[in-house]
C-alpha cells in the first residue's frame, strides 16, 4: 500500500463528507447518513484498510461526475483542486480509459467495472453517435450479470 495514496484517499473522502454536511446543514435528517460515512472513513483509516476508502472514493467520483447538481459539482471540483490538488479532468480521462479498455477487451472484470459500464450506458443511451459502444457495453453487462446468477 502506498502511504501517499492512503492519505489522499482519506483526505478526499473526509473533505467530501464535510462539504456535503455543510451543504445539507439545513436538513439535519440528511446529515445523519453522511456522519455515518464519516465514521466509516475514519474507521477504515485507523484500521489501515484501503479498499473501503477506494470504494468510497469511486462513489464520490460517480456523484461528482454524474449525479451532483452542476453548480454544487463545480464548487466541489474547485475546492478539492485548491485543497488537495485533485483535478476532475484527470478523473474523467481515467474513467474513459477504463471504459475503452472494457470495450476493447470484451470483458468486465469486476463489480467496479460493471458499475462504470452501467453508468456509461446511462450516459450515452440517447446519443445516436454511440450506438456501437452502447451495444457492446450492453452485451458485456448482460454477460457479466449472467455470470453472477449462474
Amino acid at each position: 500500500m502506498n502511504d501517499g495514496e492512503f492519505e489522499l484517499l482519506r483526505d478526499k473522502c473526509l473533505f467530501y463528507t464535510q462539504f456535503i454536511i455543510q451543504k445539507l446543514s439545513a436538513r439535519p435528517e440528511s446529515v445523519k447518513g453522511i456522519e455515518e460515512t464519516y465514521r466509516l472513513i475514519q474507521n477504515a483509516y485507523e484500521a489501515k484498510k484501503i479498499r473501503p476508502l477506494r470504494a468510497i472514493s469511486a462513489d464520490i467520483d460517480d456523484q461528482v461526475l454524474r449525479h451532483m447538481p452542476l453548480m454544487i459539482a463545480v464548487e466541489f471540483r474547485k475546492l478539492i483542486n485548491d485543497k488537495l490538488k485533485i483535478d476532475y479532468e484527470d478523473v474523467t480521462k481515467a474513467y474513459h480509459t477504463v471504459i475503452q479498455r472494457i470495450v476493447e477487451d470484451g470483458t468486465i472484470a469486476n463489480r467496479q467495472e460493471y458499475e462504470l459500464a452501467l453508468n456509461r450506458i446511462d450516459e450515452i443511451f440517447s446519443d445516436e453517435t454511440r450506438c456501437d459502444e452502447l451495444k457492446a457495453l450492453t452485451e458485456l453487462v448482460t454477460a457479466y450479470e449472467s455470470g453472477l446468477s449462474g
